[in-house]
């Protein structure tokens, strides 16, 4: 009878050895299918400034009819998902290039005809058309992403840059809470 049982567990271990393998080649695949050995991780906009952007945001978004808001790098959608429930008059894009993040958000869009996701690399993305574009981006990536709002992001257009500055550009505006870590930079395309 120990024989069977031990035979039994044996099995049993090997099934679950075989069930660890699957989820940890699965979540590579997806690691590495997604990008994220080509883009950082998402990490989410926190905090103080988190709030700041979204409430500067909202004040303009109030004053203005029919605006267009894209989040470049959409992370999981903190930043556009409390502002498309405020503004259902508003259109609001978020562009995201990993899976998981990208998934996430359009789930908890799912219920807002007025905020969509799209997966697609962000210097791919078409800002010809945003009155405001969120960045919280590398440092490393700010000079190709500023040239690209310089090029094509429409005259008056606010661009919201949590943390890391655009390297050539003069900011309009800082909001900051101590340090340039707890800092945004909004800028105004001329």
């Amino acid at each position: 009878m120990s024989n069977l049982l031990l035979l039994i567990l044996c099995v049993l271990q090997a099934i679950l050895m075989v069930a660890i393998c699957g989820v940890g080649v699965i979540a590579l695949y997806f690691a590495f299918n997604s990008g994220f050995m080509r883009n950082p991780p998402p990490v989410p906009s926190t905090g103080k400034i988190k709030k700041a952007m979204i409430e500067a945001v909202a004040r303009r978004l109030a004053k203005k009819d029919k605006q267009i808001v894209m989040d470049l790098g959409a992370g999981w959608g903190t930043l556009l998902l409390p502002l498309a429930k405020k503004f259902p008059k508003h259109t609001f894009v978020g562009i995201e290039y990993g899976y998981l993040p990208y998934i996430i958000s359009k789930f908890r869009a799912r219920k807002m005809p007025n905020l969509s996701f799209v997966r697609q690399n962000l210097f791919d993305a078409d800002i010809s058309k945003a009155d405001v574009i969120f960045l919280f981006l590398l440092n490393s990536a700010m000079p190709k992403i500023e040239n690209k709002c310089q090029k094509e992001a429409k005259p008056g257009a606010l661009i919201y840059v949590n943390r890391f500055p655009m390297p050539n550009l003069k900011a309009k505006q800082e909001i900051s809470f101590g340090t340039k870590y707890d800092t945004c930079y909004v800028y105004e395309i001329k």
